[in-house]
């Protein structure tokens, strides 16, 4: 069967299951969604987020239940103590949030990028095809020899297996995210944001500053100091036994060590997501340029071919190389926005939140001196 025939064959097949997986045979209304809009969806609707909004509910009835028992046998410490705890669940409920936020925009990005390699194993498709045809003919005129037309033909079909490869990555990739916005419907999208390259101007200091004051992490363990400060004073009278008291300020201690600690590992974290990032913003644009230069060498390769300078399997080389590059520059891009969205998560900033540009404090100041302050 012909290379033309056999990815019709492939399309028609797929149309018609795609009609067959819709009830009735009847087309779904397909649905713009941006990634605020999924982000709102998976926090609505998910599995993770219903589970957490669940536990939060244990929590407080199981907060309701303490002050009804105080009501019998009032302590002081003990309302403090379960006073913290509620706050406690609040907060590990927030942080469930959070980080299932990123999980969607995580799997926006990865259907976007399901998408567009799926676009790109297509035009290379198209490319194989052209080439064989060529070859084809140029081997029925007798100007190449049958290894030559195998080549492209081996090439052909590894550019189908491409094809095969990415469908099923985008099918994997919309699974995934359906579960993450808690698509039970089966509800058509059509993601209309992009995954394209936009950098950021990142003040390194302002975002350590950010990260510090919105953290949950760090409000939980300065929940905890106050707590225990609170314990030391209700306990600082001529009735507690000396040893209760001295508990209570060791207790305390060990709640500002843990509070520094968790400050601590906040800001290495932020270095360690800011890193990432420029290290991934540097290499899209190189990435590009070796993309643009592969299809330069392809169009050149392609020129010395028809003029007989170079043989097939260099031609084939060339073309199958400027694939790799525009892959490589689509991966790129992809763990670029994935950096971009841990980074601004690791700082405690919300989608909403987030601005398009970060501007610095002082444009003097060099950025290696921003990174090391």
């Amino acid at each position: 069967m012909k290379a033309r025939e056999k990815t019709f064959t492939v399309a028609l097949v797929i149309c018609l299951i795609g009609f067959l997986l819709v009830p009735g045979g009847e087309t779904q209304e397909i649905v713009a969604l941006s990634l605020q809009e999924a982000v709102k969806l998976g926090l609505e609707k998910s599995n993770e987020a219903r589970l957490a909004k669940e536990k939060l509910e244990e929590a407080r009835v199981t907060f309701e239940e303490g002050k009804a028992t105080l009501l019998l046998s009032p302590s002081i410490i003990q309302e403090l103590s379960l006073q913290n705890t509620w706050k406690i669940a609040q907060r590990n409920y927030e942080m469930t949030l959070t980080q299932h936020a990123l999980s969607v925009e995580q799997g926006y990005y990865n259907v976007l990028k399901a998408q567009q390699s799926l676009d790109l194993a297509q035009n290379n498709l198209k490319r194989a095809e052209s080439q064989y045809q060529n070859i084809q003919t140029k081997y029925s005129l007798g100007m190449v020899a049958e290894i030559d037309l195998l080549s492209a033909e081996l090439e052909l079909n590894r550019a189908e297996n491409e094809i095969q490869k990415s469908r099923r990555a985008l099918a994997l990739a919309q699974f995934q995210f359906n579960q993450l916005i808690g698509n039970r419907e089966n509800q058509n999208y059509q993601l209309s944001d992009k995954l394209d390259f936009q950098p950021l101007e990142v003040n390194l200091e302002e975002s350590l500053k950010y990260a510090l004051a919105h953290r949950l992490e760090i409000e939980q363990a300065q929940d905890n100091v106050s707590l225990k400060e609170k314990e030391v004073e209700v306990n600082s009278n001529p009735y507690t036994p000396p040893l209760t008291l001295q508990k209570s300020k060791v207790q305390l201690s060990q709640a500002q060590i843990n509070l520094e600690n968790t400050q601590n590992s906040v800001i290495l974290e932020v270095r360690q997501n800011y890193s990432t990032l420029k290290d991934a913003e540097e290499l899209v644009p190189l990435q590009d340029q070796n993309s643009k230069i592969a299809q330069e060498k392809l169009r050149i390769a392609q020129a010395q071919f028809d003029a007989g300078l170079i043989t097939t399997v260099d031609l084939l080389d060339k073309q199958y190389a400027t694939y790799e590059a525009e892959t490589a520059y689509l991966q790129a891009v992809f763990d670029y926005r994935v950096a971009q969205a841990t980074f601004f998560t690791s700082l405690g900033m919300s989608l909403e939140e987030r601005p398009k540009t970060w501007q610095k404090e002082s444009t003097e100041q060099p950025e290696t001196q921003n990174q090391e302050g």
